[in-house]
This record gives structure tokens, sequence and C-alpha cells, in this order.
């Protein structure tokens, strides 16, 4: 029942080396991710903008520094 026969050597053994090369194909995939984001990235690629935010006196909201004034009736910020 549990011997060794031929069929079951080369199932088993097909078995591995299809898991094998699957991993391998995977590995070269994110390989080649890497490489095209790494040369999207040399090339300049579009960065985006960063504005650091203060924090409101009134409400203690977060807003950015050029914010317009909200709805409150007593926001710091220029309408």
């Amino acid at each position: 029942m549990f011997g060794f026969s031929l069929a079951k050597l080369v199932v088993v053994t097909g078995l591995i080396l299809a898991v094998w090369y699957g991993f391998r194909m995977m590995t070269r995939i994110g390989e080649v991710r890497a490489e095209a984001l790494a040369r999207n990235n040399a090339k300049g690629a579009r960065k985006l903008d960063v504005e650091d935010l203060v924090e409101c006196k009134r409400c203690s909201a977060f807003v950015s520094a050029g914010a317009k004034a909200c709805t409150r009736g007593d926001c710091p910020y220029p309408r």
C-alpha cells in the first residue's frame, strides 16, 4: 500500500520540480518589478507635494497653514 513504485516516484519528482520552478518564477517576477520600480524612480517620477499641518488654537484640529476659515465664528484663520 505504501510501497514505492516508479509511477509514484515520477509524480512526486514532478510535483517537487513544479514547486521549485514556481518559486523561482515568482522570485524572478518580484525582481523584475523591483527593477522597474527603481528605473521609474530614477527617471524622476512625479513626487507628491507635502504640506505641514498646524494645530488650530480654538478647536485643536490640524489644518494646513494656508487654510481658509471654517464655519466657526471664532476661527483664527482669515476668510
